[in-house]
C-alpha cells in the first residue's frame, strides 16, 4: 500500500513537473516567435524608411549645385533646363510619394517646396527664370531638409517612437491657393 503511493506521488510530480516544464518552454517559445516577428516588422520599416530618405537625399542633390547665369543671378541646377518643367514635378512626387516613411518635419519641407514649384507651369517664364526667382526660399528649404534628415538619420533605428509620433499626427484636408 504504502509502496503503491509512494509509485502514485513519483509519478504524478513526474507528470506534472513535464507538463509544468511544456508550458514554460511553450511560452518561451511563443515570446520568442513573437519578438522575432517584431524585430522583422521594424527591419521592414527601416528598410523603407532609407528607401524614402533615398528619394529625400536625391532631391536634396538635385538642389545644392548652383549655377550663376549670365545675368549674375543664381538658380539650382534643377532648374537649368527651361523647357524641363516635369524634371522637377517627378523628382518632388518621388519624395512626397513616400510621405509615410518619412518624418512629419521632411515631409512637410517637402511639400512646402513642392507648393513652391506647383506654380512652376508649362508656358510662363521658364523654368530658369522660376529658379532665379526663388532661389533664396528653395535653398532654404534645401538647408532645412539637410538638417531634417541628418536628425532623422540619428534615429531611424527607433521605429517604436517614429510610428508613436506618426499615430500622433492630426491629418485631413485643407486648401492651398496656389496662384498669387
Amino acid at each position: 500500500m504504502m509502496t503503491e503511493q509512494l509509485w502514485l506521488a513519483i509519478l504524478s510530480s513526474s507528470l506534472i513537473s513535464g507538463v509544468l516544464g511544456a508550458l514554460i518552454a511553450g511560452a518561451y517559445t511563443l515570446r520568442g516567435k513573437r519578438n522575432e516577428y517584431i524585430n522583422d516588422y521594424y527591419k521592414t520599416v527601416i528598410q523603407r524608411r532609407l528607401a524614402a530618405y533615398e528619394q529625400l537625399e536625391r532631391l536634396i542633390v538635385a538642389l545644392k549645385t548652383s549655377v550663376l547665369d549670365t545675368d549674375n543671378r543664381p538658380y539650382h541646377q534643377l532648374f537649368s533646363k527651361d523647357d524641363d518643367w516635369e524634371s522637377v514635378h517627378i523628382l518632388l512626387f518621388q519624395v512626397m510619394s513616400q510621405g509615410l516613411w518619412i518624418s512629419d518635419e521632411a515631409f512637410e519641407k517637402t511639400r512646402n517646396l513642392n507648393y513652391l514649384a506647383f506654380r512652376l507651369e508649362p508656358g510662363d517664364s521658364g523654368v530658369i527664370e522660376f529658379g532665379k526667382q526663388n532661389y533664396e526660399a528653395i535653398a532654404t528649404l534645401r538647408s532645412d531638409l539637410e538638417n531634417i534628415l541628418a536628425a532623422d538619420m540619428l534615429e531611424l533605428h527607433d521605429v517604436k517612437r517614429f510610428l508613436k509620433r506618426k499615430k500622433q499626427k492630426v491629418s485631413g484636408f485643407h486648401f492651398v491657393r496656389l496662384n498669387g
